[in-house]
């Protein structure tokens, strides 16, 4: 999507998160209790989708010895995490690249004890997920953490359901399944299906689970076994 390349648009966006779902809050305070318990140190974590930043000030608050790498597709919102990061200092390392084509990304050479990702890989193809997933297998050291907190795909069938569930905390829930479709597509989003992430997960050697999850709103939590002969 283009218009994330504009600075006016990636700075909207940035202001207008912190009113967003309660799920958002709630997941993002799981993911620092579980970066917290990693025994991460002065090792490096990998955020995916860095965006403006504000998910890894959080980190690097709860981190105080680690450093941060950062990759997004966008020069602007990079530019605004520079800005928002900027007192970490050489804690914190930027880089662009697309999750879309992951073998292109350059990372600094560091053992990366964890791997995140927050709300960015259901602007992806199927392919490109299960691609991203087994780079990120890969990236991360043995024993190490990854957490995905992302969006999962809702069934027609299921439907009905999840929005009597999901209207409990955001009352402009479509009312009809091709609204949500209609919706979905306008912001150019392509959840996956709970079970084909775990299966991805899986897939690319790492123990998995879905450890929170609200509505179709989950977070995936893995790792990497302790040896890579495991």
């Amino acid at each position: 999507m283009s218009e994330w390349h504009a600075r006016e648009t990636a700075a909207q966006w940035d202001a207008d998160l912190s009113g967003r779902l309660p799920t958002r809050a709630e997941q993002q305070g799981v993911l620092l209790t579980l970066l917290a318990a990693a025994e991460i140190g002065d090792g490096a974590v990998l955020d995916l989708g860095v965006g403006s930043g504000l998910v890894a000030e959080a980190v690097l608050e709860t981190l105080p010895d680690a450093r941060l790498v950062g990759v997004d597709y966008s020069a602007a919102m990079l530019e605004l995490a520079r800005e928002r990061l900027l007192r970490f200092g050489a804690r914190v390392d930027l880089t662009p690249g697309d999750l879309a084509s992951v073998g292109r990304i350059k990372l600094p050479d560091l053992g990366y004890r964890a791997v995140f990702s927050v709300q960015t890989m259901h602007h992806l193809s199927d392919a490109e997920k299960a691609t991203a997933i087994a780079w990120m297998a890969a990236v991360v050291e043995p024993g190490g953490l990854v957490v995905l907190i992302d969006r999962v795909r809702v069934t027609e069938r299921l439907f009905h359901d999840w929005a009597v569930l999901w209207r409990r905390i955001d009352r402009d829930t479509p009312a009809t399944y091709a609204e949500h479709l209609e919706a979905q597509t306008r912001a150019g989003d392509r959840p996956a299906l709970l079970q084909d992430q775990l299966r991805w997960l899986e897939a690319a050697r790492l123990e998995a689970s879905c450890l929170h999850l609200y509505g179709n709103r989950a977070v995936l939590v893995a790792r990497k076994p302790p040896s890579t002969d495991a």
